[in-house]
């Protein structure tokens, strides 16, 4: 999906989201090392964030409370992450790719990758809350956000 970044000094990002990089760890794939994304046929739709995995959030429905067990900057965080809880799975191991250009222009050039994984103590957090889009346009790089197991699953 071409994303149009809507300035005149960024140019489009091609988004792919929702990409699987292992097999779904369900069933007897639970508690070991990740296996390779199983194979699809034909093209498939890379236009949705893939499910987040399982996790519990601190209580963050009262600012003031919240914040006196949490700096500013993470109570922030979680807020965004909020939204993505209502997709949680076991079968979570999902990559978002955000590709500087155009699929007209293409890839003239090598880019440097971006691998972004996110931090939040092995407890909560999704790669689908972060927006490679201005960073791939604006450094000409390419930037992947990703989600991994959390808690005791991971």
């Amino acid at each position: 999906m071409l994303q149009d970044l809507n300035s005149q000094h960024l140019d489009p990002v091609e988004v792919f989201r929702g990409i699987p990089y292992a097999a779904p760890p369900i069933g007897d794939l639970r508690f070991r090392v990740p296996e390779p994304p199983l194979a699809w046929k034909g093209m498939k739709r890379a236009d949705t964030f893939g499910h987040v995995c399982p996790q519990k959030l601190p209580d963050i429905r009262n600012q003031t409370v919240a914040l006196q067990d949490m700096p500013q900057g993470r109570y922030n965080q979680l807020t965004r992450l909020v939204k993505f809880l209502g997709n949680q799975s076991e079968d979570c191991l999902f990559l978002n790719l955000y590709i500087p250009g155009s699929g007209a222009r293409g890839l003239e050039a090598p880019y440097a990758v971006i691998v972004y994984i996110h931090g939040e103590s092995f407890q909560w957090g999704s790669g689908n809350i972060y927006d490679g889009s201005v960073l791939a346009s604006a450094g000409h790089v390419i930037v992947i956000t990703l989600n991994y197991r959390l808690g005791i699953l991971g």
